[in-house]
């Protein structure tokens, strides 16, 4: 009988083929358990897409356990494919797969990181969740009370989420996506629209409770600017708003017109030279206050002239404009006012307003002078009453995502005292003031000096071309296109107020007159004007009835920024179009070989989006590498870019 003999290296093999085999068993077990968590996470992922599409469509009460649930499946699959994950950023040259593959592990990081900032944050905030379901308070709590205190409890776990919140971004900015799939694409490019709004948002319950009179109270000036008769920050200031919040609880409230905030009892300084020269304005009153468009420095000038005309002390200035106002209401639905037939809706808004300010059968009178802006101060009531007494009314989560637009659009701006709130306002562009910009700027800015609300009658469009050298410096020509889409037969201009003279007035009449505009340029400090349109404007257009040969000037500088200004008329029914040349500082940084031209495009606040035609000629000889947003068309060193203007634009062109 034969035996196999067993040598020892037969022995090896057997160990190795049955170790090769339990290895090969647990990687299978492993990779099924990493599969069966993946095709989990994969359906949560589309449902938390499917509630980004339409976040009304979430139950708050069954947002936590999702998240919860999807924090633990991510967990669980960064500890089962950890030594999958650590060889995933070395897979980027794989054909096809590659790319998701390297970008896997820091996306299943950033998961984690926000699943886990959303499950503490639903915890933390959990009464505020259950005031949104239940629609009123417990006990009959003013809303506002509850809020602000659940913030100031939650202080601890917010420090958290926001410790999360910000390591989730600082991630997201070591993350390449140009080349992922379009499985991974789309939840990045969600993600780049989340972050954003997370951040601000945690920021902001931090800083609410004592914006809210947690800690001592607060009062803020509302005001109202009517965007149709456009002033730098936003439009001219129709009506202004006192609000006192002590506690967490609105304790006065309380709106008039413009035109009554002043004390004339006192001295007031000399108002900015183009109100005098154009307007024959004497005194800086409160209602044209908002003269820079830089809104901080406005902003506190409008403090100043509120406190030295009423003596109230201030901590905060809010400005809005119609729109801001139509985008806030759409969450409200309907408000019923007393004395209108039908209930005011985000539709109807502004025809109300203009229909508000018309006078009475009677005329222009001191009785319709007195109460034509009332109207605003009854609706904010309305709004407000709506919003803390029947939140169960509101559709909240329409409410914060009409905040965001109008705030991004510069249809709301915010000024604050307190040095952290402001800070924090200014890093997210909201507090309206000129932006700070390494290479190029552009911010072109109208102010209607024509005691006229014809703003919707006027179309504005730039073209913009920039010829870079090859030291990074730059010419820029710029064209703005003017179109008065007006009647067109007005007859001669005149710039009189007709309600002055007491002459029989409509809203509607005064949005057909010419144009009287005083127009600014912004650009980098240093820029250097070379040439620009002259527009002639005859004495009688005018109310010191001196001709104008309407030069453009050089004004001092801005805060950082090089001025060029102009005023100008445009005839109602007709076009006008004005130039500027002038000279670039360098706008373009040289940086590892490669050449890098940033242009930030900053949107004047009350504005509609503007069309902005902008050229990009490169150096001689130079070559693109890459361009974001991707150009219309590219000819050689020649690039040209759509863009509207509806928010601030940046443009980004690198080059060597």
């Amino acid at each position: 009988m034969h035996r196999t003999r067993v040598t020892p290296r037969r022995i090896w093999v057997w160990l190795l083929a049955v170790g090769l085999a339990l290895v090969l068993v647990a990687l299978g077990y492993r990779t099924w358990k990493v599969w069966t968590t993946v095709r989990s996470l994969l359906a949560q992922v589309d449902s938390v897409q499917a509630i980004a599409a339409d976040p009304t469509s979430v139950d708050p009460a069954a947002l936590g356990p999702m998240l919860q649930e999807t924090h633990d499946g991510l967990v669980v699959l960064h500890d089962e494919a950890r030594p999958a994950l650590t060889l995933f950023p070395h897979l980027g040259w794989v054909p096809g797969v590659g790319p998701d593959l390297k970008a896997l592990p820091p996306l299943i990081d950033i998961a984690v990181d926000l699943t886990d900032a959303g499950t503490v944050a639903m915890e933390a905030l959990a009464p505020l969740l259950s005031l949104m379901d239940a629609g009123e308070a417990p006990t009959g709590e003013d809303p506002l009370v509850l809020i602000a205190q659940t913030l100031e409890g939650a202080q601890p776990e917010l420090e958290t989420v926001r410790v999360l919140v910000n390591r989730a971004a600082q991630r997201r900015t070591e993350l390449d996506a140009s080349q992922l799939s379009s499985r991974l694409l789309r939840p990045v490019g969600m993600l780049d629209r989340a972050l954003p709004l997370a951040q601000a948002g945690v920021e902001a319950t931090l800083l609410a409770p004592d914006l809210l009179g947690l800690h001592g109270s607060r009062t803020y000036l509302l005001m109202a600017q009517n965007s149709d008769e456009l002033r730098p920050t936003g439009g001219f200031i129709t009506g202004a708003g006192l609000v006192t919040v002590d506690g967490g609880r609105i304790v006065s409230i309380s709106f008039r017109d413009s035109y009554f905030i002043d004390d004339l009892s006192k001295p007031y300084g000399e108002p900015p030279t183009p109100l005098y020269d154009y307007m024959l304005s004497e005194l800086w009153l409160f209602r044209d206050a908002n003269w820079s468009p830089d809104f901080p420095i406005s902003a506190q000038k409008a403090a100043e002239l509120y406190t030295y005309g009423q003596g109230v002390e201030l901590d905060g200035v809010i400005a809005f404009d119609q729109q801001a106002a139509a985008r806030l209401m759409e969450p409200l639905g309907p408000i019923t006012l007393e004395g209108w037939d039908e209930p005011i809706t985000s539709d109807s808004l502004i025809r109300a307003m203009r229909q508000a300010w018309n006078p009475s059968a009677d005329g222009v009178s001191r009785e319709w002078a007195r109460t034509r802006k009332d109207f605003m101060g009854q609706l904010a009531q309305a709004a407000l009453e709506r919003i803390m007494r029947h939140p169960e009314t509101v559709d909240q989560l329409e409410l914060m995502r009409a905040m965001w637009e109008v705030l991004e659009e510069r249809h709301l701006l915010i000024y604050l005292e307190e040095a952290t709130a402001a800070s924090w306002l200014r890093a997210q562009g909201w507090d309206g003031a000129l932006r700070l910009s390494e290479g190029d700027y552009l911010m072109v800015v109208d102010a209607n000096l024509g005691f006229n609300k014809v703003n919707p009658n006027i179309g504005r469009s730039l073209e913009y071309q920039v010829t870079l050298h090859t030291d990074g410096s730059a010419r820029a020509e710029l064209v703005i296109n003017y179109q008065h889409i007006g009647p067109g037969d007005e007859g001669p201009c005149d710039q009189r107020a007709t309600y002055d003279q007491g002459e029989q007035v409509t809203y509607e009449g005064l949005t057909a007159g010419c144009y009287w505009n005083y127009l600014r340029v912004y650009a980098p400090k240093g820029s250097l004007l070379r040439t620009a349109s002259r527009h002639l404007i005859p004495s009688t257009y005018l109310l010191r009835g001196i001709a104008t040969v309407g030069n453009a000037e050089v004004l001092p500088d801005g805060p950082g920024k090089a001025v060029f200004a102009q005023f100008l008329v445009v005839e109602s029914g007709r076009a006008l179009t004005t130039h500027f040349r002038y000279d670039l500082p360098q706008v373009a940084d040289r940086d590892k070989g490669r050449w890098q031209y940033t242009l930030l495009i900053q949107k004047q606040a009350g504005t509609d989006s503007t069309p902005v035609s902008l050229t990009v000629d490169l150096p001689p000889g130079a070559q693109l590498l890459t361009a974001t947003p991707p150009p219309r068309s590219v000819e050689g060193g020649n690039l040209t870019f759509a863009l509207e203007l509806d928010a601030d634009a940046i443009v980004e062109v690198s080059y060597e």
